[in-house]
């Protein structure tokens, strides 16, 4: 009797001891890249075909990123960083790599891929705005932070006043407020009802005491506010990137315009890109990213300029 209940504890003790092995063993997969940057002439070879290379573009097992004089900086999908200098070659391990994806750096290579696409997208011409309309500024169909929650519009001469109007369908929120004739920018009154976090607001701006009485407005834009659980783990992975090694300062900055806007931050990320095309202005890479960033904004306007 005893043996038997050994006998039949037996397989079951082996199936047990065998899933765990399976869930223990360290899983594999290929092992993918993205180029975050590129200084000077770099190229990628990719099944025998050659291009240059750039901000954005996916690297593939087996793919070989080489300086032609330039430099270059690699992310692979298991978090590690690559440097390729000048005179020297990186290929992209064609073997699957051990271990498990780094779940921020894939993250970041999705939105670059992402943002890229859209800038390498149709030509982008700035729309034609209708008689009387008002562009705005800032928050353009974009994140903030609650720190830099403001207004900004275009200027509007020959009126008494401009009135700022916010509203949202769900929770239901009206609210306008009225600003000197002159000014282009306003903090929301102290006495506003408050904003909620991580709800999407639409406002606009329209001119008020125009003789002649000609509509001065602008079209809606959306804007919402970051929480605050999202914003610590934002401030968390940012210390990620600042602890990532290998990585010069142009590839730091860069890793971080892509977190800020994987969060909707679209105005930060616009910031440093647009300073990092003043530095290196022949960086196509990174100006499609940009394009890319606003395009997702539908700033069609500033889209056009970095054409």
């Amino acid at each position: 009797m005893g043996e038997g209940n050994n006998c039949r504890k037996f397989p079951i003790l082996f199936i047990f001891t065998f899933f765990a092995f399976i869930l223990l063993e360290s899983p594999s997969f290929p092992a993918t890249g993205v180029i975050l940057t590129v200084k000077g002439k770099v190229s990628i070879k990719s099944h025998d075909a050659i291009s240059p290379a750039k901000t954005g573009l996916r690297l593939e097992p087996g793919d070989m990123v080489s300086s032609l004089g330039g430099t270059a900086s690699i992310i692979l999908s298991d978090g590690k960083m690559h440097v390729v200098k000048e005179g020297s070659s990186f290929i992209l391990p064609p073997d699957k790599a051990e271990g498990s994806r780094d779940t921020l750096v894939t993250r970041l290579m999705d939105t670059i891929r992402d943002m890229a696409h859209r800038g390498r997208g149709p030509t982008v011409k700035a729309m034609v705005r209708g008689e009387g309309e008002v562009m705005l500024i800032y928050p353009f169909n974009s994140s903030i932070t609650s720190n830099k929650l403001r207004f900004e519009w275009e200027g509007i001469e020959g009126v008494e006043g401009v009135d700022v109007f916010l509203k949202t369908p769900s929770p239901a929120y009206r609210y306008s407020f009225q600003v000197d004739p002159g000014k282009n920018k306003a903090l929301l009154p102290k006495d506003a009802p408050a904003l909620l976090p991580d709800i999407r607001y639409y406002w606009k701006v329209k001119g008020s005491g125009k003789v002649p009485m000609e509509p001065l407005s602008s079209k809606l834009c959306w804007f919402s506010i970051l929480g605050q659980e999202k914003a610590g783990t934002l401030k968390v992975e940012m210390n990620r990137i600042d602890s990532m090694g290998d990585l010069d300062e142009n590839s730091r900055d860069f890793l971080k315009a892509i977190l800020l806007t994987s969060y909707g931050l679209h105005h930060q990320a616009a910031s440093i890109l647009k300073r990092m095309l003043q530095q290196s202005p022949e960086d196509q890479g990174t100006k499609e990213v940009l394009l890319g960033v606003f395009m997702k904004m539908k700033n069609f306007e500033e889209a056009a300029r970095y054409r």
